[in-house]
C-alpha cells in the first residue's frame, strides 16, 4: 500500500470539477441526485454531509 502526501491530495482535488459548501466550505464532489431536463439541462441537487446544506445547480449542454 503507497501512502500519500496531503500535497497528492491537494493535486488530485484540483484536477476534478468540485464544488464547495456556500455555509462550511466543505468540498462537494458527487451529487446527491441528477435530473435530466428538457433542452440538454441537468439539474443536480448538491448536500453537504458536514452541515447539512442543501442546493442546486443546472448544467446547460450546447446543441450538437
Amino acid at each position: 500500500m503507497e501512502l500519500r502526501d496531503a500535497s497528492d491530495a491537494e493535486r488530485y482535488a484540483r484536477s476534478r470539477p468540485v464544488l464547495e459548501c456556500a455555509q462550511c466550505g466543505e468540498r462537494l464532489y458527487i451529487p446527491e441526485w441528477s435530473e435530466y431536463l428538457d433542452g440538454g439541462r441537468v439539474r443536480h441537487l448538491w448536500r453537504c454531509e458536514r452541515c447539512g446544506y442543501a442546493f442546486e445547480t443546472t448544467v446547460y449542454f450546447a446543441a450538437a
